[in-house]
């Protein structure tokens, strides 16, 4: 599954299986002992990228012990490749949404595959991608996010969730290759322009204890142009 992914990802197309089989190492026959058919295969692939337990498991794994720039850069970079996979995937199939069909779990939802089953409340032992969760794993998404900016809650000028939705929307947007014109923004970026929007501007020593450099330091990219919030925000420091 993952050849196949990593092919249409490089391909913006759907691979034979003789190409995936040549890609894994092994005979064709191979994966019509695993999937009676080629589109079962590629709803498992569907299925695998759009499981939201691998995306979890990373998030819990930001160093708590990083100051807030250093732990929001890695936090962006783990949506920004998440959000990458899912374009890639989707450009590739040609798909305007995920097809509900294949949002049913899928084989390589354990720990050994990577993949941590959602057993919350031990409702369930396979990850939770059915269409009637996605909501319920956004929150969890969303709140994992939260719970690595909420440390230094008081070091800004809006609420840890406020700030997490602007991350992931700037993440989302900066990340695609059409929206960002075929330059996607860098997780420094991204991290830099919103904080610079959110930080309190006064206590400057309490900004550098906790790693986070003024826009003119950190030498904000915003392809080939200053925008007028990266302005304001130099005037401001």
């Amino acid at each position: 599954m993952h050849s196949a992914l990593g092919l249409i990802r490089e391909r913006g197309a759907v691979p034979s299986t003789k190409e995936i089989a040549e890609a894994s190492g092994v005979a064709e026959g191979t994966i019509f002992r695993a999937f009676d058919t080629k589109d079962e295969l590629i709803d498992e692939v569907i299925a695998m990228t759009m499981c939201p337990a691998p995306l979890i498991r990373q998030l819990h794994g930001v160093d708590a012990d990083l100051p807030l720039r250093d732990r929001l850069v890695a936090m962006v970079t783990i949506l920004q490749q998440r959000f990458a996979e899912i374009f890639d995937l989707m450009v590739g199939l040609r798909l305007s949404a995920p097809p509900a069909a294949a949002m049913t779990g899928h084989h390589g939802c354990t720990p050994e595959g990577g993949h941590v089953p959602d057993d919350v409340a031990g409702e369930q032992q396979r990850c939770s991608v059915r269409s009637r969760h996605t909501d319920r794993d956004q929150s969890r998404a969303l709140e994992t996010v939260t719970s690595i900016i909420e440390p230094d809650a008081d070091l800004l000028t809006c609420s840890p969730s406020e700030l997490a939705r602007y991350l992931r929307l700037l993440t989302f947007s900066g990340s695609h290759r059409l929206i960002a014109e075929g330059d996607p923004l860098t997780p420094e970026s991204i991290v830099d322009i919103v904080l610079s929007g959110v930080l309190d501007p006064q206590p400057a020593a309490r900004r550098r204890a906790a790693g986070i450099r003024t826009s003119r330091a950190a030498g904000i990219r915003t392809s080939g142009a200053t925008s007028t919030g990266a302005a304001r925000t130099r005037k401001a420091d």
